[in-house]
């Protein structure tokens, strides 16, 4: 391995990862917002805007992540419409999560007690008080560790982004082998690059989270 060889593939690494970094950071906000958004939709008590709540979860679930990107980078272009490769990857990945992210979003709301609703009803809440200051804290605290799950797969699915001319981690680590022909190092360092990235950013700060949202709630004790 001589020293050029070694100099690129650092620097391939390096690049790699602040990519990866930087893509799932403004891909995890899109798919927070949005699915945030589509989920109050989907349990809105007009039947227009939870079929359109619906439409959007499952054309994004139902439908594969790299065909998605291709179409946002390839296809929309024929129509007129053309974005950056940065564009699509952080907004594609971003809404690709999204749709799951809103079932999860829906499902908390839903396991909110009915009592609550109940008692919101009875105090004469409006249904915009009643989501901001009772559902939604609930709501929010029973998600986050399925968000935190999701969140590490948008991070993993960030190597698909290769296919619309960015490079990061996943591609760079094959850069670096093919300049070094050591494909064990660099594969191992691609692969726990990912590992470090979930445990030493994701998890603590969805873990942080969690503790932000409990407060103020009583653990149920164990019978």
């Amino acid at each position: 391995m001589n020293e050029f060889a070694l100099g690129f593939s650092v620097a391939a690494l390096a690049k790699g990862v602040a990519v990866t970094l930087v893509v799932t950071l403004g891909a995890s906000l899109v798919a927070v917002v949005l699915g945030l958004a589509v989920g109050l939709v989907r349990v809105s008590p007009r039947w227009p805007l939870r079929w359109l709540a619906i439409a959007y979860i499952e054309f994004f679930r139902g439908t594969s992540l790299l065909v998605q990107l291709y179409w946002w980078f390839f296809v929309l272009p024929i129509f007129g419409l053309t974005l950056s490769p940065w564009t699509v990857a952080v907004f594609g990945v971003g809404m690709n999560v999204s749709g799951y992210g809103a079932e999860l979003v829906r499902a908390a709301i839903q396991s909110v007690d009915r009592g609550q609703y109940e008692a919101c009803t009875a105090l004469n809440f409006p249904r915009l008080t009643m989501m901001r200051r009772i559902v939604l804290p609930q709501a929010i605290r029973a998600m986050l560790p399925a968000w935190g799950n999701l969140l590490i797969e948008l991070l993993k699915g960030t190597s698909l982004i290769f296919f619309i001319t960015i490079t990061e981690l996943t591609t760079a680590a094959k850069l670096a082998a093919d300049a070094t022909g050591n494909y064990l190092l660099f594969f191992a360092v691609a692969l726990f690059g990912y590992y470090v990235i979930a445990r030493a950013l994701i998890t603590p700060f969805v873990r942080w989270l969690e503790g932000r949202f409990s407060r103020g709630f009583v653990r149920e004790m164990p019978a």
